[in-house]
């Protein structure tokens, strides 16, 4: 996988599920960075470039993906950067440019991941689908 693929920020508490969601994505060309909740994401957008897309869980120990849209507004990070939260709670919260309520498909999610992301250049061996 190549460093020039977008890189999609995953924030999860559910190891199970942050574990599937990243190899879905992984396996169809993109970067994933993974976090525990909203205080561990926040200590990584510190410390790294932003995110090409950010997967948000709403319902996380320590730091809630509500209380983190929120400091991301406050600090006015990540401005430009889609939002997709990934939630059992049936709202859509501000912040975000979209919602994919759980379970997810994964045809919805790879379909929404398409529409706000680049396509990944296709690994060796891969046919090109565009």
């Amino acid at each position: 996988m190549s460093d020039s693929a977008p890189l999609v920020l995953l924030i999860e508490d559910e190891a199970d599920i942050r574990d599937a969601l990243s190899t879905l994505l992984e396996m169809e060309g993109y970067r994933v960075e993974q976090c525990v909740h909203g205080e561990d994401a926040w200590a990584w957008l510190h410390a790294n470039p932003p995110p090409s897309l950010v997967l948000l869980d709403l319902m996380m120990p320590v730091l809630d993906g509500q209380s983190f849209l929120l400091r991301l507004a406050q600090a006015r990070m990540l401005e430009g950067v889609p939002i997709v939260v990934l939630s059992g709670s049936p709202f859509k919260p501000d912040g975000a440019v979209a919602y994919l309520r759980k379970p997810v498909s994964v045809s919805q999610l790879l379909e929404m991941v398409g529409r706000l992301l680049p396509s990944p250049e296709p690994g060796p061996g891969e046919p090109h689908t565009s």
